[in-house]
């Protein structure tokens, strides 16, 4: 069965090599927009989720966030908010659900509306919809 839900993981150079080119790898840290996020999560903290699939406590490509994965990396950090969701099966990870956009919303408020995460999460829960012939809602129960 789908799901989706909204957990925190403890980052992984993994992900960021599925997710990343080895150039890049190799010279993210000295690219300039990397240099002013690091800078801002050092002083705020990682204000939204990564987003990934993941089926199994396996996860695949990030679908956005692996800058924000790596400067966790680099800064040591122990857990970052993440939304994984499962097109056909449970992500295996525990967390709070996430039925619908709104879910999205209060979970990380509405200033999340301009970020790329919004759009990521919309389309993969219209994707999880689809697949699993909606309706009803295959993210809930």
């Amino acid at each position: 069965m789908a799901e989706m839900i909204y957990t925190h993981i403890e980052p992984s150079e993994d992900y960021v090599n599925k997710t990343y080119s080895k150039t890049y790898l190799k010279n993210r840290r000295t690219n300039s927009e990397y240099k002013k996020l690091r800078v801002n999560i050092n002083n705020h903290g990682i204000l939204y989720p990564i987003v990934a699939s993941c089926n199994n406590q396996a996860i695949g490509k990030l679908d956005v966030g692996g800058q924000r994965m790596g400067i966790a990396i680099d800064l040591c950090l122990n857990k970052i908010p993440a939304i994984l969701y499962s097109i056909h099966r449970k992500t295996g990870f525990k967390g709070t659900p996430i039925t619908g956009i709104d879910d999205i919303v209060k979970i990380c408020g509405e200033s999340i509306k301009s970020e790329p995460v919004y759009q990521i999460v919309v389309g993969a829960i219209k994707n999880i919809r689809w697949r699993n012939n909606y309706p009803p809602d295959p993210l809930k129960n």
